[in-house]
């Protein structure tokens, strides 16, 4: 039988986990420690945001229906990044991810909430477009 060295639950030897094979912990602590590496989640918000960022800006020097395709493959990677970032976030604050990840997760929720910016005008000059092309009748 062992103690949390984070949060003093006890625990059996079924559910105990070791930090560096020294420190018990329970499952939901041992993410806390010093030393656990941020989450692939966290890591990859920021590139994904930052994908559709460079798509976004990438579809104006595409012509034709390809630039609609690299605007749509970088809304799907810009918002991912953005959900990931928000994710990590609140799985950190729920006390169920590491904290190490925070500084990821951030920056991939700053640079998708951009990306968002930038695709919601996107989005808004072409509805002004049409509006201005077909939607004025005589």
């Amino acid at each position: 039988m062992e103690i949390c060295s984070r949060c003093g639950t006890f625990l059996c030897g079924d559910c105990v986990e070791y930090f560096r094979e020294e420190t018990p912990a329970c499952a939901r602590c041992l993410p806390h420690l010093v030393g656990s590496p941020a989450s692939s989640r966290a890591r990859s918000s920021p590139l994904l945001s930052l994908l559709g960022l460079t798509g976004l800006l990438a579809g104006f020097l595409v012509q034709g229906r390809r630039g609609l395709v690299v605007w749509g493959v970088s809304a799907v990677l810009g918002f991912a990044g953005l959900a990931l970032g928000a994710q990590e976030l609140r799985l950190i604050r729920a006390g169920q991810a590491g904290t190490r990840g925070r500084r990821w997760a951030r920056l991939g929720l700053g640079l998708g909430a951009l990306f968002g910016v930038g695709f919601g005008l996107l989005l808004a000059s072409f509805g002004y477009f049409i509006y201005r092309s077909y939607g004025r009748a005589g």
